[in-house]
């Protein structure tokens, strides 16, 4: 039997996330100048940690 695959290890067949997608586009410039501090900030005094799901990300949310 094969040994598991490493998801960590880099595929060297597919390019990188920064050779895909435009970089000029709109919702890219734009995730550039939000503060995304800030809104972690702001979005962790209403969310509390404790049973359920995991938190997610500010930028995934």
């Amino acid at each position: 039997m094969s040994k598991p695959r490493d998801d960590r290890q880099k595929d060297l067949l597919l390019p990188a996330l920064d050779q895909i997608i435009d970089l000029g586009h709109p919702l890219v410039r734009l995730a550039a100048l939000i503060d995304w501090k800030f809104l972690d900030e702001r979005f962790s005094s209403v969310c509390q940690t404790g049973l359920g799901q995991p938190g997610l990300p500010t930028r995934l949310v």
